[in-house]
């Protein structure tokens, strides 16, 4: 064989990742689309392949098999479903890898892409704010007919309340999908032998100093203007607080496994008071840390 057929599309190992991965999170997607059995999970799992090709092989292969995803679902699904995995799943894999992976040894870089969990959100969010004239009307009416799918009869004004933060659960359940993908994928390629991506140590780990206006602007806004959306901008943002949060805790608890397990079991049954705790920790840590140079 050639150089050049050895240098071509498919005498590349990259290239030939970025296209088994694209095609395996298409698959992902439509397998959750149509219902079929376990659907729900691989719905969850489609960053997986894009995340194991980016860290793999690089950014540029992540960036690849995101566009083959997506060129798959444009030809095999309904534009609904094309949108939705380059909105969630194909584009913020997509940047969170190459940020993640721009740093000059093989050590991740992890500031800019915390700020993103809360930054991809809130830009999908103002995007539909923009296309939608009346969004929280909107919402309102998808939590009804969920509600009345589900057969439920919520107290009266409930259905209000839980459309205010609807927007903010999906930009929260999104950040998860992403950072549990990501310790999948770097875990997968470590057990498999490849030579993957060292992960910072958790207290390493900080949000860049130019991210924390940004919680304070969105918390001014929703006082003067108030709505579902200002509302949702501002808890969005406060989810990368809430992960420096989390990370704070393992960061002091390191190798007691009981209270860390002792942790979660609260995060799980306690969440709602949990949360505005990990979120105050983790503000702390930033202010208390930020004079430090970051490094990672």
């Amino acid at each position: 064989m050639s150089g050049q057929a050895q240098g071509g599309l498919f005498g590349s190992p990259a290239s030939l990742a970025a296209a088994a991965a694209g095609a395996c999170s298409a698959l992902c997607m439509l397998w959750g689309m149509r219902g079929l059995p376990l659907g729900g999970v691989l719905l969850w799992a489609t960053p997986l392949p894009l995340m194991l090709a980016g860290l793999g092989f690089g950014a540029r292969a992540v960036a690849y098999a995101a566009a083959f995803a997506a060129l798959c679902l444009l030809l095999l699904s309904p534009l609904l479903g094309f949108a939705i995995h380059v909105a969630a799943f194909g584009l913020p894999a997509a940047i969170l890898v190459w940020f993640a992976t721009q740093g000059a040894t093989r050590r991740l870089e992890l500031s800019v892409p915390l700020a993103v969990l809360g930054l991809w959100p809130l830009a999908l969010l103002l995007l539909l704010a923009i296309l939608v004239p009346d969004l929280e009307e909107e919402m309102r009416q998808a939590v009804a007919m969920g509600v009345a799918r589900m057969g439920l009869d919520l107290p009266e004004g409930m259905a209000a309340q839980v459309a205010q933060v609807k927007a903010a659960a999906a930009g929260f359940w999104l950040a998860l999908v992403m950072v549990g993908n990501g310790l999948l994928a770097q875990a997968l390629l470590r057990r498999w032998g490849m030579d993957g991506w060292e992960l910072p140590r958790a207290e390493e780990i900080r949000l860049p100093g130019w991210y924390l206006p940004l919680p304070a602007l969105a918390l001014g806004a929703w006082l003067a203007v108030g709505g579902a959306v200002a509302l949702s901008a501002l808890l969005i943002l406060l989810v990368p607080l809430f992960l420096a949060g989390v990370l704070a805790v393992h960061a002091r608890m390191r190798g007691r496994v009981a209270i860390l397990a002792g942790f979660w079991v609260l995060m799980l049954v306690f969440l709602q008071v949990m949360a505005p705790l990990m979120v105050g920790l983790g503000l702390y840590e930033q202010i208390r840390r930020r004079a430090a140079p970051p490094t990672t």
